[in-house]
């Protein structure tokens, strides 16, 4: 009982810091009847490299007119520890880039990272959203390498209420030592290429993707098979369901659909986003076995005051299902193995997997200054997934794992919105810092 009130004690304060957010925003901002001079006549805004001018005394960059062909960079370095990866040291870059006559074409963005750690660990990832001229097509890539290592926490969602209190920094590593954490060390290569075709006037396009997940040199750092005999999820589930347990991939095609009106995909203040692909994993492409897997995810942004666009809710939802045959262990649905790993704020990177997963977020985000360097957001989380063996089987929504936090943005870029995010989560047993690029989604 004292655990479950140590967890919920701040979760409430982000609940109700959440709850007088929302009320404020649509309170306070979104009054009809007054009309705030500083909503007619709006202050400049600025990035923090305007604020590097003003402190050097070099005249301030003045925002163009966005042009065809105008390239928009922004890079953050990554500096940091953590008692998993020792030392690291990287950087985070982010390009936009109109194609065409932004009148007509959408904008197209890239996210590259590149990051080593003092244990010999690579990180090294592309990810990318292209547009053609008058977005004839749709163009996108998540391709990643990584030597790495990290627990996973097997599946399911267990463990909550006797997890051990423990902390991180952007998500990818703890330092909890309990039971419930199974270190692994593997190689990881991922390469998803997916080609959509404009069908309509109305941002609705299909197509397919060829999608590829490779891993290698697995070392189930926690596992004995001599005594004392320690057995771990990944070793069960390998065996039970026949995969190998150093080396095995998934690799197919997908049939795509998609609907995407937001008015930025870097950081949108209004439309949706629609996504879902069903994916076929034969074989005869290299998988270490057959399967099938239904992916679908929405996301809307409802503004709460028209003066004010930052000021907005954003709702994300996302699940995947293993349709038939079975997925290798690392490459079932977990939180923060999204595309851009942003999702399960409050927990680890891995700490739920399953065959089956779905994860629901909502997130208020507002502006703190007028001239828009710096805002914040608030936001509430959670994750269910299912276990498919057979003594600890587990359906989905059996469990819920809530999550939540609070967290600042500073502008790096005004052309294109692009804000340097700081995050502070909140879950079971498990808090942690989360610094990134863009928004979570």
């Amino acid at each position: 009982m004292y655990f479950i009130q140590k967890f919920l004690n701040p979760l409430r304060i982000v609940t109700t810091v959440f709850a007088i957010l929302i009320i404020i925003g649509d309170k306070g901002y979104a009054q009809k009847e007054v009309v705030k001079p500083e909503s007619i006549q709006p202050a400049a805004q600025i990035d923090i490299f305007d604020v590097l001018r003003k402190i050097t005394k070099k005249p301030p960059k003045v925002v163009d007119t966005p042009k065809a062909g105008e390239r928009n960079l922004s890079i953050l370095p990554v500096i940091g520890y953590s008692p998993a990866n020792g030392g690291i040291i990287g950087a985070t870059a982010s390009i936009t880039k109109y194609l065409a006559d932004p009148q007509t074409t959408r904008l197209t963005t890239a996210l590259l990272n590149a990051s080593v750690t003092s244990k010999e660990q690579v990180i090294l990832s592309l990810r990318y959203d292209l547009y053609t001229p008058k977005n004839k097509w749709y163009i996108s890539g998540d391709n990643r390498l990584l030597f790495f290592t990290q627990p996973t926490y097997g599946l399911g969602i267990y463990g909550l209420h006797s997890q051990p209190y423990s902390f991180s920094w952007n998500g990818i590593s703890g330092t909890t030592k309990g039971d419930l954490s199974q270190p692994l060390k593997y190689n990881y290569l991922r390469l998803y290429e997916t080609f959509l075709r404009k069908i309509n006037d109305n941002h609705w396009y299909a197509g397919a993707g060829v999608m590829i997940d490779y891993n290698s040199k697995i070392q189930d750092e926690s596992l004995k098979l001599d005594s004392p005999v320690h057995i771990t999820s990944h070793y069960t589930y390998s065996k039970y369901y026949g995969f190998n347990t150093t080396s095995y991939g998934t690799n197919g095609i997908s049939a795509q659909i998609m609907h995407d009106s937001r008015d930025n995909p870097v950081n949108p203040y209004k439309g949706y986003y629609f996504n879902a692909y069903y994916r076929v994993n034969p074989k005869f492409l290299g998988s270490s076995q057959s399967s099938s897997v239904l992916y679908y995810e929405y996301r809307t942004y409802v503004n709460v005051n028209k003066a004010i666009p930052q000021n907005l809710i954003a709702f994300w939802f996302w699940g995947i299902n293993v349709i038939s045959g079975h997925v290798p262990y690392l490459e079932l649905p977990s939180i923060t193995w999204d595309t851009y790993n942003r999702s399960g704020r409050g927990y680890i990177q891995g700490r739920f997997r399953g065959n089956n997963m779905f994860y629901a977020e909502s997130e208020f985000r507002f502006r703190l200054t007028r001239n828009g360097l710096l805002g914040g957001v608030t936001f509430l989380d959670c994750t269910t997934a299912s276990n498919p063996l057979p003594l600890t089987s587990q359906n989905l929504f059996n469990t819920i794992a809530p999550g939540g936090g609070f967290g600042l943005r500073i502008k790096m870029n005004k052309n294109d919105r692009t804000n340097i995010t700081a995050d502070y989560g909140i879950g079971h047993g498990f808090s942690g810092i989360y610094l990134n690029m863009r928004e979570a989604f």
